[in-house]
């Protein structure tokens, strides 16, 4: 097996060239239905937390089993500066409005904004 490695500041790639006749895919049951499932947050992704309050915010973090980068309240709106997240998760009890005004402070620190 040949390996080709690059690597950057940024990110290390490791590309390997295998036999494809060497690898035995088998499949599950096609015939199984699943009616929900539960997936649980990749545990390494950055995420900040819109809440009305750092208690609700933290409670809605645990609830999901992340550990929020920042919690932003209309308390504490600049929380997220200077922060990287991947994504922006809203607690329960934040009115739309709340929730625009706190996206205006939170969303630039998204990765996909640019700010990085």
């Amino acid at each position: 097996m040949e390996r080709i490695v690059n690597t950057s500041n940024r990110v290390d790639v490791v590309i390997a060239e295998i036999d494809p006749e060497a690898v035995e895919i088998t499949y599950g049951d096609q015939g199984e239905s699943v009616e929900a499932v539960d997936v649980a947050p990749y545990p390494t992704r950055r995420i900040i937390v819109l809440a009305p309050t750092k208690q609700a915010g933290q409670e809605h973090a645990e609830s999901l089993g992340i550990e929020p980068v920042a919690i932003v309240t209309p308390r504490s709106p600049h929380a997220s500066y200077g922060m990287v997240a991947d994504e922006i998760a809203e607690a329960p009890g934040l009115s739309v409005d709340v929730v625009g005004e706190l996206m205006q402070h939170a969303g630039p620190s998204l990765a996909t904004t640019g700010g990085e």
